[in-house]
């Protein structure tokens, strides 16, 4: 019941992990200081607030590919759906219902059960997770963390999410070019809390407090925020390596990136980036597992200082092209890329594709064409004047300096797609662009997203 009564709240708390405003901690709606928060209890790892209403016009036509699979559970809900994960990985869905007969119907047939707790219904797998909520003696409302958190999102939001600093922690490791250290050490990563030894040197990360995220909505589209709360360093004695939060830059790749991508992905990479955050999933997948153990190792040759994955246009399908700027030289960088496609699996796209590569002023450009490195190489316009470009980058909110930022020409993209066979939601309204994007200053994190409707 729980993966059946918040798909609209799952999608709107993925969109906020990437609306800004202030709010006091008492504001209403949705994650409200006396609504399921002070209920849920204080040592809550997570915690999603959502409004139900997906015909509002707020979501500007976004939540109807949703509708009809919400449309059974309308009137046994209320006007907001919660989501709080408690440790252990018990999660508790709490709402209001409309039809309170109909919603123990529902749960009792996904073999869930539900439970009266205050103003409030909770439904979970267990009972002991019920019980763990009925009998909290402190509650997440009455938490200084949770009540700081709120503040800093609007009053007006769809969504806010909190997250306590392991989750925080969690989410900055899980994106590119999000965290930095003094050194290249090598090896796992540690969590908020821990620390390392390496070479017999203390290792420590900048503590991480809350992360706090909103949906909202706005004329042009919907606009999501993350704060992310940071404070002293976590360490037993003065550290040698020092993980912290990445500073902001500005991009000197969008002089050079042609104008008309379709995408582009710009971040700084940080020494040891994959031995520090491990690879991706989808990137091991691809890559496949013959170099699991040196394939981080071999990475790292590659990719350093600012980075850019971009797409553009082409015949018979996009091109994609990686530039980026080595740690130590561009023949050492080709050498681990060889090490690579070496051993890729027969069922990687890349077994049977034929990379471009090219060294151009100290950066390595690889591509799927060669008219990708032409483009980049060559002097037709750039992206810095491309005015689609400019225009989703001030309306997301970025000045000449961030942490790094994503930028989609939906309206462009989206019908390459559908006539490259992916299938798009059905009943989807007609998209304009996305751009997301960091910052940092003292003690804060904050990211930044607005996705634009026509």
């Amino acid at each position: 019941m729980s993966r059946c009564l918040i798909p609209a709240a799952a999608v709107a708390a993925a969109a906020a992990i990437l609306t800004a405003g202030c709010a006091s901690a008492g504001a209403s709606g949705p994650g409200a200081l006396d609504g399921a928060a002070a209920i849920v209890p204080a040592n809550a790892v997570s915690f999603v607030a959502a409004s139900t209403d997906l015909t509002s016009s707020q979501w500007h036509g976004l939540a109807k590919p949703f509708l009809q699979d919400a449309q059974q559970y309308e009137s046994a809900l209320g006007n907001e759906v919660d989501v709080a994960e408690l440790p252990g990985k018990q999660v508790v869905v709490l709402t209001q219902p409309g039809d309170a007969q109909k919603l123990d119907t529902l749960a009792a047939k996904k073999g869930e059960q539900t439970r009266k707790i205050g103003e409030w219904t909770a439904i979970a797998k267990t009972r002991s997770t019920l019980d763990a909520v009925a009998n909290a003696t402190t509650h997440l409302a009455s938490s200084s963390a949770f009540s700081a958190a709120m503040a800093k999102l609007p009053e007006k939001a769809l969504v806010r999410v909190y997250a306590n600093g392991d989750q925080a922690a969690n989410f900055l490791f899980a994106i590119p070019g999000a965290m930095q250290s003094t050194s290249a050490p090598g090896g796992i990563p540690f969590r908020q809390g821990k620390t390392r030894q390496v070479g017999g040197q203390n290792v420590a990360m900048t503590a991480i407090d809350w992360l706090a995220a909103a949906v909202t909505s706005e004329s042009a589209g919907l606009r999501a925020q993350a704060f992310v709360k940071t404070g002293g360093l976590v360490a037993p004695s003065p550290p040698r390596f020092i993980v912290r939060p990445m500073t902001p830059y500005r991009s000197s790749l969008v002089d050079e990136i042609p104008s008309g991508a379709l995408f582009v992905a710009d971040f700084q990479a940080p020494p040891a980036m994959f031995e520090w955050n491990g690879v991706p999933k989808p990137l091991q997948q691809l890559l496949g597992t013959k170099l699991s153990v040196t394939l981080p190792t071999e990475l790292d040759q590659i990719f350093g200082g600012e980075t850019a994955i971009f797409v553009t246009p082409g015949a018979p399908i996009p091109t994609v092209t990686v530039v980026t700027q080595p740690p130590t030289d561009t023949v050492s960088a080709g050498q681990a890329l060889d090490a690579i496609l070496n051993v890729v699996p027969d069922s990687s796209p890349l077994h049977d594709m034929k990379l471009v590569r090219a060294t151009i002023g100290g950066q390595f450009v690889i591509s799927t064409s060669q008219t990708g490195i032409d483009a980049f190489r060559g002097g037709g316009a750039k992206l810095s004047n491309d005015a689609t470009f400019n225009e989703a980058a001030k309306q997301a909110g970025m000045g000449q300096d961030s942490t790094g930022f994503v930028y989609a020409n939906a309206k462009d993209a989206l019908p390459l797609l559908e006539l490259a066979g992916v299938k798009l939601p059905s009943g989807l309204p007609s998209l304009t662009t996305f751009f997301a994007y960091g910052d940092a200053a003292t003690h804060e994190s904050t990211f930044t997203a607005f996705l634009g409707v026509g």
